[in-house]
């Protein structure tokens, strides 16, 4: 699966560039504006696994586990 999406993303750069220098259409270089939205796309990935990572995961031990059912407070009122 990794290794489809690697070729799809592959194909739509070079589609990108290649339409970029068929129409004439180059800013800076031909695929610049494929390339802001490929690095934008990867930054908002790895910036959402590592907020995810820091605020949402929790240790493993998190809840204890040493307290038996009949001690435990009955939280539904």
């Amino acid at each position: 699966m990794r290794r489809l999406a690697l070729l799809i993303t592959v194909l739509a750069f070079a589609g990108a560039v290649t339409r970029d220098v068929l129409t004439g259409e180059v800013h800076y270089f031909p695929g610049y504006a494929a390339t802001i939205g490929l690095f934008g796309c990867i930054a908002i990935i790895v910036v959402s696994k590592w907020l995810g990572t820091v605020l949402l995961q929790r240790r493993e031990d998190y809840y204890p586990n040493d307290i038996p059912a009949d001690d435990q407070e009955d939280l539904r009122g």
